[in-house]
């Protein structure tokens, strides 16, 4: 048996790899604070504030028709208005809201059809905006349902007076593909961990609350208004400041999203790798995101290499060592990943986390293909 220094010197540089590249890793970062553990009953209800949840239809009546109702039964003692946001034409939309018209909570609007060097999205909020009568606006697409009745609730537990955005966890329901889920949940736990350390950068969801004065005072979406996605983005982005957005994760405040299509999914990514272009505060997130994905790669580089060198050159221990780490490494990362799949009610089967993880760079560069052989002019209204 070989035991000499380069073996010592060789063991010691991979158990650091090793440990750098199990918690270099968004899942194993705190995502909330401990004080919002049960956000739901921290405030009285007469230190509430009436709501007004903005519902953007997106030519999607099935959805709404089915997810309305529980947005509409939320149990808010302030209480609260809904305002329906659809396309002006679109009869199956006005059927809907005409069905629930009784509830004296529910309104809508409606959009042109054709909607000029603007997105329809972004037209959408601002003249929902502009119907709101209240000062706090909760924002949800219509393919979205509350997983629970305290949703409103638990949300506006969070919106003290120095406040000015609240971020709740969203994700797609349990029929998706177990990747759409897991790759949500990985990038909700940047955005997440960035809007309680730093100034929030963005969201990959579709559940947030925001102030309608600060919004009409700053012109919306000005800046971006010919972009055709990423209006929950470009809020978040524009209006968050540090210290006043809050993050909540208690699981009365989740919603689920109906399952995308594999279209609807490259889609969502094209469109991101666009509309990140405009989104400030950028670097430090794709900082992090590059030193995680290099450190897990370069672990196992490292540990494959010492194996087929140790090997070859019959330094047992060394061997025996690495062999080690890659078995420490695949179970460590996930079963902290199964904590965080546990933590927000994902039904991801942890034994997955390593092939997950390791076809995140090959995704994205799929996606990095295919968004420089598209049409520029697919994301955004501003045609030639």
């Amino acid at each position: 048996m070989i035991i000499d220094t380069l073996s010592i010197i060789s063991c010691i540089i991979i158990t650091i790899f090793m440990v750098v590249s199990v918690v270099a890793n968004p899942f194993f970062r705190k995502t909330d604070k401990a004080d919002d553990s049960d956000a739901s009953h921290s405030v009285d209800d007469s230190d509430m504030p009436q709501l007004t949840v903005l519902v953007l239809a997106n030519n999607n009546a099935q959805a709404l028709d089915a997810n309305l109702p529980l947005i509409l039964t939320q149990d808010y003692a302030p209480g609260y208005e809904v305002i329906v946001v659809g396309e002006k034409g679109d009869l199956p939309t006005e059927t809907v809201v005409e069905q629930y018209a009784s509830k004296g909570h529910l309104y809508a609007t409606y959009i042109p059809h054709r909607s000029l060097f603007m997105s329809k999205s972004k037209l959408a909020v601002a003249l929902g905006v502009k119907a709101a009568h209240n000062e706090w606006i909760v924002m949800v697409n219509a393919d979205c349902r509350p997983q629970s009745d305290l949703w409103l609730k638990t949300l506006a537990s969070r919106m003290d007076s120095d406040a000015n955005l609240v971020i709740g966890y969203s994700n797609y329901d349990s029929a998706s593909r177990g990747y759409y889920r897991f790759a949500r949940l990985r990038t909700s736990c940047y955005m997440l961990r960035r809007a309680l350390r730093s100034t929030a950068y963005r969201v990959n969801g579709t559940n947030i609350a925001f102030r309608r004065s600060e919004f009409i005072s700053q012109e919306g979406y000005r800046g971006n208004l010919q972009l055709v996605n990423g209006e929950y983005d470009f809020i978040i982005n524009k209006y968050a400041q540090r210290g006043q957005t809050r993050v909540v994760t208690d699981e009365n405040v989740w919603i689920r999203e109906d399952s995308p299509t594999s279209k609807q999914w490259h889609y969502r990514d094209l469109c991101y790798a666009h509309i990140r272009k405009f989104l400030s505060r950028s670097a430090a997130p794709r900082i992090l995101f590059n030193f995680d994905m290099t450190m897990m790669y370069a672990n196992y580089a490292v540990l494959i290499a010492s194996i087929i060198v140790a090997a070859m050159t019959q330094r047992w221990i060394l061997l025996a060592t690495a062999s080690l780490y890659i078995v420490l490494t695949i179970v460590l990362r996930s079963l902290i990943a199964r904590k965080v799949y546990i933590k927000y009610g994902e039904d991801i089967p942890a034994w997955r986390t390593v092939f997950y993880e390791l076809s995140i760079v090959w995704r994205q560069l799929s996606t990095n293909i295919r968004y420089s052989r598209a049409d520029q002019y697919d994301f955004t209204t501003h045609k030639l």
